[in-house]
């Protein structure tokens, strides 16, 4: 089952999920340029990139232009590039096309190539030894099947504790599954670089404990507000789950432990691992106010709300998948205009409204 960014509003996700994620990549900048200028690349070879989870492109975009123009830095204008974006089987290929087309042939430069695959990311998607760098930024926390939580749409605010170490117990083969699958596509000698949502559970960084927290709270209360108010049923109510994992440090580390864990065996090390806790979007635009951006707080929540749309409407259609399809289309506008209300009566400065993120490069011998 694919639960990787859906839905009706999938162009706010370029417009500002993909902005903040393409941000976050700057962070691996450097990490880029010491790999392609330690990296033996016989002439006539193919330098090859994976994406995967990539949904529209706009997410690796800027690091994609920065890993190019390194590579031609170091090994000439000459070099061949191909570029594989993976997502799964009911992504927008058509908004994918049209993002990257600039970084392919379009672009002029005929030794760009550009390639989609639409497999999931836990089945291999290429041959072994394919990949000199794969990027997997904000999708490798999505699981492979849907979960399920009676009273809560994610295990936080309110998932039982046998819900929680179900779902835990599924995140932990699921790491494993994907470690172990890019261990074969990737070279030896190549890395991996991930951006993945986290959880801080001892509040190690920051002072909160899941990533937006606060979200999860105020969505669960609407869901739960339209069951009440019998817009929703009790079925309809439990049905809506979302199909993610917030890990903790201790739990990217664990297949990684153990010299004789399936993970090591396979070659792969983390190189590096960092936790940060990071202000939502709209917090960001809290500050361009104070500083004489025009846009306040109040009139950013919508847009806040949309980019949370993109990445969790998902949850709502399938959970309303009998009904007719205006039906289901009212129920949720009136859900995301109800979320906007709600957030709009939080004090979006306490905690429980940042971002919790893990950047991760991995690389096998």
């Amino acid at each position: 089952m694919d639960t990787r960014c859906t839905g009706v509003f999938e162009d706010q996700y370029s417009r500002s999920v993909g902005t903040i994620v393409r941000a976050q990549s700057h962070y691996f900048y450097d990490t880029v340029r010491q790999i392609i200028g330690t990296s033996v690349i016989p002439r006539n070879e193919t330098f090859t990139v994976g994406d995967y989870g990539c949904h529209d492109g706009s997410s690796s975009k800027d690091i994609v232009e920065h890993l190019l123009g390194a590579l031609r830095k170091l090994h000439g204008e000459d070099i061949t590039v191909h570029i594989i974006y993976e997502d799964g089987i009911n992504n927008d290929y058509n908004a994918l096309v049209k993002n990257v087309s600039r970084n392919g042939r379009e672009s002029g430069n005929q030794k760009v190539f550009v390639s989609m695959c639409p497999t999931s990311f836990y089945r291999q998607c290429l041959p072994d030894d394919t990949f000199n760098i794969v990027l997997c930024f904000w999708s490798a926390h999505f699981l492979p099947r849907a979960v399920s939580y009676k009273d809560s749409l994610s295990k936080f605010p309110d998932g039982s504790r046998s819900e929680c170490d179900a779902v835990a117990d599924l995140a932990s083969e699921a790491w494993q599954r994907f470690l172990l699958i890019r261990a074969n596509e990737i070279k030896s000698g190549g890395c991996m670089l991930l951006v993945v949502p986290a959880e801080d559970t001892e509040r190690r960084y920051g002072e909160s404990s899941v990533h937006l927290q606060k979200l999860w709270v105020a969505m669960t209360t609407v869901w739960r507000l339209l069951r009440d108010m019998q817009h929703v049923t009790q079925r309809e109510y439990e049905a809506a789950n979302y199909s993610g994992y917030y890990r903790s440090e201790d739990e990217l580390r664990a297949p990684f432990l153990d010299e004789d864990s399936p993970v090591v065996k396979a070659g792969l090390r983390i190189e590096s691992l960092l936790i940060q806790h990071e202000r939502i979007h709209i917090m960001s635009q809290r500050r361009k106010e104070e500083t004489g951006n025009t846009e306040n707080l109040t009139s950013s929540i919508p847009k806040f709300v949309s980019a949370v749309r993109s990445w969790t409407e998902y949850m709502f259609r399938q959970a309303l998948s009998s009904r007719s399809s205006e039906s289901r289309r009212d129920l949720i506008n009136s859900f995301y205009d109800l979320l906007v209300e709600y957030i709009k009566q939080q004090d979006m400065y306490t905690s429980g409204w940042d971002n919790i993120i893990a950047y991760i490069v991995i690389m096998k011998k």
